[in-house]
């Protein structure tokens, strides 16, 4: 086991947009973002996906919407890179994601297969 921490990667995308989706289409999207998820992790990143983290808690109704929001705005400040799948520009939850990593510098990444295995990472 290497003894170098991972870099660790928030994957974004469009899921149940508010709970406005059909919940065949959040399970497509639930879908497609647990395969960029196996993918992250076969280049050898730790991932953070917030449909795994607290989506479950709001369909609960343990947490509202906005708290979810707040959440990940949280897990994103303390990760390396954020990726964003297809169609992330279609959701809300997505583009405040954005704009919150933009503002805050954090590394964007839009296409899986450009991203660099984690051990070929130049990290400070």
């Amino acid at each position: 086991m290497s003894k170098e921490l991972k870099p660790v990667v928030y994957v974004a995308g469009v899921f149940s947009n508010g709970d406005t989706l059909p919940l065949e289409e959040q399970e497509r999207n639930r879908a497609a973002l647990r395969y960029y998820s196996a993918i992250f992790m076969r280049k050898g990143y730790a991932v953070l996906s917030p449909i795994e983290n607290d989506q479950w808690a709001f369909e609960s109704g343990i947490i509202s919407y906005d708290e979810v929001i707040e959440s990940d705005l949280a897990v994103i400040a303390k990760s390396d890179y954020i990726f964003f799948g297809p169609g992330w520009k279609d959701g809300h939850g997505t583009l405040i994601e954005y704009e919150f990593a933009k503002k805050n510098n954090i590394p964007i990444l839009f296409d899986v297969d450009d991203v660099p295995h984690a051990k070929d990472l130049h990290r400070d």
